[in-house]
């Protein structure tokens, strides 16, 4: 039915879809401000927490350095005992991988 149709409302479509065309466009660059001030945000955050934890584990390398150095002063004063936990741990992880098995 184009043959009766007004000019005018063709240009009043064309107006509106060219102004919904300048909106869409609008809200994306908003949608893009949004979404990079989000990620700087983010990326603060994450900076922060890392620097949190790094302060941390720093704090914490003394204490586990000296638990190692208790443990590893075990293990020589101690070859045949540590021998046989390491033995009973094998032993416990082999029969819960064959246990885990056999349920299945």
């Amino acid at each position: 039915m184009a043959l009766f149709s007004n000019n005018s409302d063709s240009f009043d479509v064309n107006d509106e879809i060219a102004a919904l065309r300048k909106e869409v466009a609008s809200l994306s660059r908003a949608l893009s401000k949004r979404g990079a001030a989000a990620y700087r945000g983010a990326s603060h955050e994450a900076s922060d927490l890392y620097g949190d934890l790094a302060d941390r584990v720093v704090s914490a390398l003394p204490v586990i350095r000296k638990r190692a150095h208790d443990i590893e002063d075990t293990i020589r004063d101690n070859p045949q005992r540590t021998v046989a936990a390491i033995g009973l741990a094998a032993l416990v992880v082999t029969a819960a991988v064959v246990f885990a098995n056999s349920r299945r």
